[in-house]
C-alpha cells in the first residue's frame, strides 16, 4: 500500500524541515521508492538539501489552489511512497485538504485515500513548548480517523517533554495507537555547514567541506532517525 507522508507541526521552527531532511535521506540511503515534496514556499529547505541528487524534489506552494491542485496529482501519480514536508500554519492546507472534494480550493484526502488504496500518516513534530501541543489537538479533531499519527519530539533543547507527557493529548495519540519517537539534536555547527552548503546527511558524507569527526556525527544523526523509523514501522 502507499503511504502519504505529512511532516506537519504547524509552529514555524518547530523542527518539520529538519525531520523531512532525515527521514528523506534514510529512505533513499535504504533504496525506498519515495516521491519528494517541498511545501514550503518561502523557506525550501527540503529541496535546498536534495536539488541536484539522484532524486528530484517537487516545489509546490501548497498555501494555494493551484499548489493543491499540484499536490494532487503529484501523490496521485506518484509509483512509490510520498513525503510532504509542510509549511508552517499546516493546519490551514490540511483543511482545505479534508474537504468534501467538490469545490474548487481544495480535495478530498480520504476520497483520494481511498481511490489509489494508500495510507495517509502525519508525523508531527513537536518542541518543549505549548503552542505545538494545542496544535496537535486539534489536527487529531480535524483529520480522518483512518490517520496514523507519528509524534517526533525534537531535542533541541536540553529539557524534558513533561508538558506534553503529562497531556490527554498524548493519552489519546497512545490509544489509537500512535507512536512517539525522538529527533536527536545535531551538532549546530554541522547544520549550518548543511544548510549553507546544500548538503543532506547523504551527500555529507563525501563532503570535502566537513571534517572526519563532523562526517562521524551526521552518520550517527542518520543512523540514530533510521533507528526511530523502524521503532514508529516506517522502516523494516
Amino acid at each position: 500500500m502507499k503511504r502519504i507522508f505529512f511532516i506537519h507541526g504547524d509552529k514555524g521552527g518547530v523542527g518539520k524541515t529538519e525531520v523531512a531532511k532525515r527521514m528523506a535521506a534514510v529512505m533513499l540511503q535504504a533504496e525506498h521508492p519515495i516521491t519528494l515534496v517541498d511545501g514550503d514556499n518561502k523557506n525550501p529547505g527540503l529541496h535546498a538539501a536534495f536539488q541536484g541528487g539522484k532524486r528530484d524534489v517537487h516545489c509546490i506552494n501548497v498555501m494555494t489552489p493551484k499548489g493543491r491542485d499540484a499536490l494532487f496529482d503529484v501523490i496521485a501519480e506518484s509509483p512509490g511512497d510520498v513525503l510532504i514536508d509542510l509549511p508552517a500554519r499546516g493546519s490551514d492546507v490540511t483543511a482545505r485538504l479534508n474537504q468534501d472534494g467538490a469545490s474548487e480550493d481544495g480535495f478530498s484526502l480520504p476520497l483520494l485515500m481511498a481511490e489509489i488504496d494508500a495510507e495517509l500518516t502525519i508525523l508531527f513534530v513537536i518542541d518543549q513548548t505549548r503552542s505545538p501541543i494545542v496544535a496537535l489537538r486539534e489536527e487529531m479533531k480535524a483529520l480522518p480517523e483512518t490517520t496514523k499519527w507519528i509524534v517526533v519530539r525534537n531535542w533541541r533543547e536540553d529539557r524534558t517533554f513533561t508538558l506534553f507527557d503529562t497531556t490527554q493529548t498524548k493519552a489519546d495519540l497512545e490509544a489509537r495507537g500512535a507512536a512517539v519517537i525522538d529527533l536527536i539534536r545535531l551538532d549546530p555547527r554541522v547544520n549550518d555547514i548543511l544548510e549553507n552548503a546544500g548538503l543532506n546527511l547523504i551527500s555529507a558524507q563525501t563532503s570535502d567541506k566537513l571534517s572526519m569527526l563532523q562526517k562521524m556525527r551526521v552518520k550517527a544523526a542518520l543512523r540514530s532517525w533510521s533507528e526511530q523509523m523502524q521503532i514508529a514501522g516506517l522502516l523494516e
